[in-house]
């Protein structure tokens, strides 16, 4: 086995992808105007959506191609127009679940800027509509969700002609797809159980893995893989690596989500807090607490009118009883998991490896597996 001496810089990567996605978007605002001058705003809405945010998945989509297949595409062939494509559409389908996800926790904000049901309930304000404004933001941004899901399959097949098809990617792009609409049915589900259930760790854990860790990090790696022709050496390998860095990819944000700097996440702080989060956080601080502290806990957790004083105070009670060192601990033995998998594939004298890493590759995979454990928005 040759070893894969190099994989592209993220930010190139982003930029081309970047690039991809609004040609497509433009292109199908195009298509909408082309039915009703009134639809002007879903493209309108879906490129500005579009637009920044970390671009992990497609990173990771790209880098799980060139695992298998090498630094190549060469810029300008139909194979790596398709491989923007394929990272493009994960841009699409992650957006699509932002969109839900915002309407299904009432929240004002994404990135700093207006959740999108709160930007067409300001247009209709604007605009003098009739009717209520909350629930016409509301209907928009569910249809324009699920059109943006649409539209992720669209390029994800445009993506499989150009690279071949493979039964195996579409059967990870169903799975992927499968799954977080399916974790984000059991967040929707945690959310209403008593923190005295019994199984509120467990399914702390479903969540995590099937909203976020397996969609966020080892699925893009999988299917990128698939798509360059991966063999099931080569995907086992990918899942060891990349499952438990989803997973601490995923505590982290539940960290930032009580403790993080507004500034730097785009959120309130103690947001999950308001939201009624049952994480793996909430679920280790369970474990540690009396029962009147799980009382108090029970009684914060969900209500959108707490104060930054009652968010404080309850922030420094989940530290208080070791809850969030204890996630602390979890993120670092899921890290060090990760990079077990991976340094299995830069040693040279070890036993046969999923991959075959020299000293650039190795670093980067390193490097961006640190940023997603330990950053700090």
């Amino acid at each position: 086995m040759s070893a894969v001496e190099r994989l592209d810089d993220p930010s190139d990567i982003a930029a081309e992808v970047a690039a991809v996605l609004e040609s497509f978007l433009r292109s199908k605002a195009a298509e909408f105007e082309a039915i009703s001058p009134d639809t002007a705003e879903i493209g309108q809405s879906l490129i500005a959506f579009t637009r920044g945010g970390k671009r992990i998945r497609p990173v990771l989509l790209w880098w799980g191609y060139q695992l298998v297949a090498g630094p190549e595409p060469a810029p300008g062939t139909a194979a790596r127009t398709g491989l923007a494509e394929a990272a493009a559409s994960l841009e699409l389908l992650h957006a699509a679940a932002l969109i839900h996800d915002d309407v299904i926790d009432h929240s004002d904000t994404r990135r700093g800027s207006p959740a999108l049901h709160r930007q067409f309930e300001a247009l209709h304000a604007e605009l003098g509509y009739e009717g209520d404004a909350e629930a016409f933001g509301v209907a928009a941004a569910i249809v324009i969700g699920d059109i943006c899901l649409a539209l992720s399959e669209e390029l994800f097949e445009s993506a499989q002609d150009r690279l071949g098809a493979s039964m195996p990617a579409q059967r990870l792009r169903a799975q992927m797809r499968r799954d977080v609409m399916v974790g984000q049915f059991l967040d929707v589900r945690a959310e209403v159980i008593p923190l005295t259930d019994e199984r509120i760790g467990a399914r702390a854990w479903e969540v995590l893995s099937f909203k976020a860790a397996k969609y966020s990090v080892e699925q893009p790696l999988l299917l990128g893989a698939a798509l360059g022709g991966a063999d099931e050496a080569q995907l086992a390998g990918l899942s060891r690596f990349g499952l438990p860095l989803g997973q601490a990819f995923q505590l982290r944000d539940d960290v930032l989500g009580i403790v993080g700097d507004p500034a730097a996440t785009g959120k309130p702080a103690g947001d999950d807090i308001r939201e009624g989060k049952r994480t793996v956080l909430i679920a280790e601080s369970l474990k540690r607490m009396s029962p009147e502290q799980t009382r108090l806990l029970a009684s914060r957790l969900g209500d959108q009118s707490l104060s930054e004083d009652t968010v404080a105070e309850t922030v420094a009670m989940l530290r208080a009883v070791g809850g969030l060192d204890a996630v602390e601990e979890i993120i670092a033995a899921r890290h060090d998991a990760a990079l077990t998998e991976l340094d299995s594939w830069t040693d040279e004298d070890g036993p046969a490896a999923a991959f075959r890493l020299g000293e650039a590759a190795g670093s980067r995979l390193r490097d961006f597996a640190q940023a997603l454990s330990y950053r700090q928005r």
